[in-house]
């Protein structure tokens, strides 16, 4: 039964990982470094940077992932003409054991879980 529940729990996260549409394609560029997601969580090991990986190479979207185990980052970078939830990416966070201490996103910085 719990497993039934992680799993929702986890397609619920990615359904709230949306992405929406940037208009014109000149700033495809800019619109990918504006749109990137800048985590800091408690503690990071090899394991972690593991675990974080796994979990977000299946999302769509996602041009590029980075963890820094001495800075305990992580850098979630859209492809082009994407941008994500910082809801849902704070609940793929949490699904896996990572709750941001801090999570700086073109929407906001947020220190507990974004509403939106």
């Amino acid at each position: 039964m719990s497993k039934l529940f992680r799993s929702t729990g986890l397609v619920a996260g990615l359904v709230l990982l949306a992405v929406s549409v940037f208009g014109h394609p000149s700033a495809q560029a800019a619109d990918t470094k504006k749109s990137e997601i800048v985590m800091t969580v408690g503690e990071m090991c090899g394991g972690c940077v593991k675990k974080i990986t796994k979990r977000f190479e299946g999302v769509e979207g996602v041009a590029k992932l980075q963890c820094s185990i001495e800075k305990k980052s992580v850098v979630l970078t859209p492809k082009p003409n994407v941008r994500f939830s910082p809801k849902g990416v704070w609940e793929i966070m949490e699904s896996i054991g990572k709750t941001p201490t801090k999570m700086i996103t073109p929407s906001g910085t947020f220190t507990s879980k974004p509403k939106t």
